[in-house]
C-alpha cells in the first residue's frame, strides 16, 4: 500500500515506517520539519512533504492515511494554554485533515486516526475492564478523545473505512513513558506512584505497529479498537516487574502530592488510570507477540 502518515517523524511513526517498509509498503510522510530526519533518510521510495497541514493535492494517490499527530499529554503541566494546545493539535488538526480528504478526487481506502484509552475516563476498578463498547468518561481527557474521534465522522459518511486507534501506554526504551521510568530504577530509587492501584493499559511498540498494519489491511475492520495488551496491570505491579527486569530494588513510593506539585491537573495521567482490554482487536484475529508484561520488558530492555 501507499501510506500517508502524519506524525511520522515521532517515535511511533518512525518505528512504524521502518517495520512496514519490510512488508512492501511505501510512504509519504507529512511533517512540520523542514527536512527528512536522518533516521528515515535510507527508507526506500519515501516521499517527504514539509507542511503544517497537507493540501488536498498532497494527499492524492494514497491507499491509506494514518494520523498520529498530537502534542504530548504526559509529563507536562496542564496550564490553560497547554490544554488548548493539546486540544487544537488533535481536534482542529484532524478536522482540517478530514476536510482536505473530503476534497480528494480519489480518496484513500482507509483512514486511521489516533485516539487514546483516556476515552473511558479514570477508574481504579479492575473488574469489569473497559472494552470498545464501554461508554466514555467525563473528564478532560475523555471529552478530548470524544471530540477528537467525532472529527472523523464525515469520512465514515463518505464510505471511507475509518479506524480509531484507542492506544494505551506504548512501551519503547527509545522514548515515551518507559524511557522516563527507567532512570530512577537504575539509580535504586524507583517504585510505585501514588496508590499504585491505578491501571496501566500498556502495549509493546511492536504489537502497536503490527496491530495497526493488521487493521489497515483487514477490509472488515472499522470503528474503534483498543490498542493495548490483553493483560493490563496496576502501577505497583508494573513497577515491581520493571525493577525485577532491571535487577534493581523496588523500595520507594512517589506520593501523589509530589506529582501534583510538578504537573498540577496533568498529574492524573500518572496518578490515575484505567484497565482496558482489546476485545474487538482479538476478535478481529490479531495475535499478540507480547501479552505478558515480563516478556515484553525483557524483550525491550535486553535489546537496548
Amino acid at each position: 500500500m501507499k501510506i500517508g502518515i502524519l506524525g511520522g517523524t515521532g517515535l511511533i511513526g518512525i518505528s512504524f515506517i521502518e517495520t512496514a517498509v519490510k512488508n512492501g509498503h511505501r510512504f509519504r510522510v507529512f511533517s512540520r520539519r523542514k527536512s527528512i530526519p536522518k533516521s528515515l533518510s535510507k527508507v526506500p521510495d519515501l516521499e517527504f512533504v514539509s507542511c503544517l497541514l497537507p493540501q488536498s493535492s498532497d494527499l492524492e494517490g494514497l491507499d491509506a492515511i494514518l494520523n498520529l499527530v498530537g502534542e504530548p499529554i504526559a509529563g507536562v503541566r496542564w496550564t490553560e494554554e497547554r490544554k488548548q494546545l493539546i486540544s487544537t493539535s488533535r481536534i482542529e488538526f484532524t478536522r482540517g485533515l478530514v476536510a482536505r480528504i473530503q476534497d480528494l478526487k480519489t480518496p484513500p481506502k482507509v483512514f486511521l486516526n489516533a485516539s487514546a484509552v483516556g476515552y473511558y475516563g479514570l477508574s481504579e476498578s479492575v473488574h469489569p475492564s473497559f472494552t470498545e463498547l464501554s461508554p466514555p468518561g467525563d473528564d478532560f481527557l475523555a471529552k478530548l478523545c470524544v471530540d477528537w474521534e467525532n472529527q472523523t465522522k464525515p469520512l465514515e459518511n463518505l464510505g471511507i473505512r475509518t479506524i480509531l486507534l484507542r492506544t494505551g501506554i506504548v512501551l519503547s526504551p527509545k522514548g515515551g513513558a518507559l524511557e522516563k521510568m527507567i532512570p530512577p530504577f537504575l539509580m535504586g530509587v524507583g517504585g510505585a506512584i501514588a496508590s499504585g492501584n491505578q491501571g496501566m493499559s500498556w502495549i509493546h511498540i511492536s504489537d502497536f505497529i503490527h496491530a495497526t498494519l493488521h487493521l489497515m489491511t483487514l477490509v472488515t475492520a472499522k470503528g474503534a479498537f483498543n490498542l493495548v495488551s490483553p493483560n493490563p496491570t496496576s502501577n505497583a505491579e508494573f513497577s515491581k516487574q520493571l525493577a525485577k527486569t532491571l535487577k534493581r530494588p523496588n523500595l520507594f513510593k512517589v506520593p501523589s502530592f509530589a506529582i501534583q506539585a510538578l504537573f498540577g491537573e496533568g498529574s492524573v495521567v500518572v496518578t490515575k488510570g484505567q484497565y482496558v482490554v482489546p476485545e474487538k482487536l482479538l476478535k478481529s484475529g490479531y495475535e499478540f507477540q507480547f501479552q505478558n508484561l515480563e516478556k515484553a520488558l525483557l524483550n525491550l530492555l535486553e535489546k537496548n
